[in-house]
């Protein structure tokens, strides 16, 4: 990054990284349309070929392995298309740390496949640092370890940059790099990260809903999955709900709920490049710090080594 001038201020670099993802927004949208709806697309038609064609495909099937092998093969393309657009989601984890890099150097966002080549020429690697993230997400996760593994997740959160920026490092290295260059800089670190999702993820998100509730949309797109949610038997578990004086539960209600995960997702999708803009960016102060540091701690061992040399001459 050669033109890159560092920030040293937390609130400027998230403000430049908001300012690229604008000026470079319909290249991003566009890079991330197909990862984000793809996986939606893949689900619906995962549970609706199934669901929808069930009744039919057992109908006219002579045994319960050859239904089960249609209701597999109607929900094949559908699954064919969700593998796809998550991969590429998860491709995107490191190719917008590149697309970052580029724009901050040229001012422009272009050649997509270039950048998907940092995480596809290093396919086995990078499914190497997914599980190793997946494994550590889900030790975070479990109650037992939900504050350590917080902590810990902070102190990793650059783990794609590093391995973006600095592919001669192992996988362990990568996490080790990330922890170095995040330590004596933890809170600034957790800052930007809750900044970047109550701003990206919950305050788009609700305003969002705002305008789909203002237009009277929601309602509307909720039925669309009506058709999976009136398949649902509630009344073991509305009974149970009665039984403890509990609101029961509607058809409606979870269409409602699955409107509002799919929306969540799509914006949590779209904003993916703000996120790794800023991380980019933090990370790249973090490298220059570093390497002051170390210099800050070789003069003196230089200075001695020129003082000794001195004295051998003298």
């Amino acid at each position: 990054m050669s033109k890159y001038k560092v920030k040293n201020n937390i609130f400027l670099i998230l403000a430049e990284g908001i300012k690229i993802y604008f000026s470079n927004i319909d290249k991003f949208f566009l890079y991330m349309l197909f990862p984000v709806f793809g996986q939606i697309i893949g689900i619906i038609l995962s549970f609706a070929l199934p669901l929808g064609l069930a009744d039919k495909v057992i109908a006219k099937s002579h045994s319960l392995s050859t239904a089960l092998l249609m209701v597999l093969l109607l929900a094949m393309p559908g699954l064919l298309i969700f593998v796809k657009a998550f991969w590429d989601y998860m491709v995107a984890y490191v190719a917008l740390n590149s697309m970052a890099e580029g724009a901050v150097s040229t001012g422009k966002v272009y050649d997509f496949q270039s950048h998907n080549e940092v995480a596809t020429r290093r396919t086995f690697q990078y499914v190497l640092l997914l599980l190793a993230v997946g494994v550590l997400s889900s030790v975070a996760s479990s109650i037992f370890f939900i504050i350590p593994g917080a902590v810990l997740w902070i102190y990793f959160i650059l783990v794609f940059q590093v391995f973006t920026f600095e592919p001669e490092l192992s996988i362990p290295d990568c996490f080790k790099r990330s922890l170095l260059l995040v330590r004596g800089k933890w809170l600034s670190t957790f800052f930007i990260m809750a900044v970047l999702v109550f701003f990206t993820i919950f305050i788009i998100t609700e305003g969002v809903t705002v305008v789909f509730d203002y237009l009277n949309l929601t309602d509307k797109i909720a039925m669309l999955f009506n058709f999976v949610t009136n398949k649902i038997p509630l009344d073991l578990c509305n009974q149970m709900l009665t039984y403890w004086h509990l609101p029961i539960v509607t058809p409606d209600m979870i269409s409602k709920t699955i409107f509002y995960c799919i929306l969540s997702f799509i914006v949590m999708g779209l904003t993916l490049p703000i996120r790794s803009i800023c991380w980019t960016l933090w990370y790249k102060d973090l490298c220059f710090a570093d390497i002051q540091s170390r210099n800050k701690l070789n003069k003196p061992a230089r200075k001695q080594r020129k003082s000794k040399s001195f004295d051998e001459d003298e």
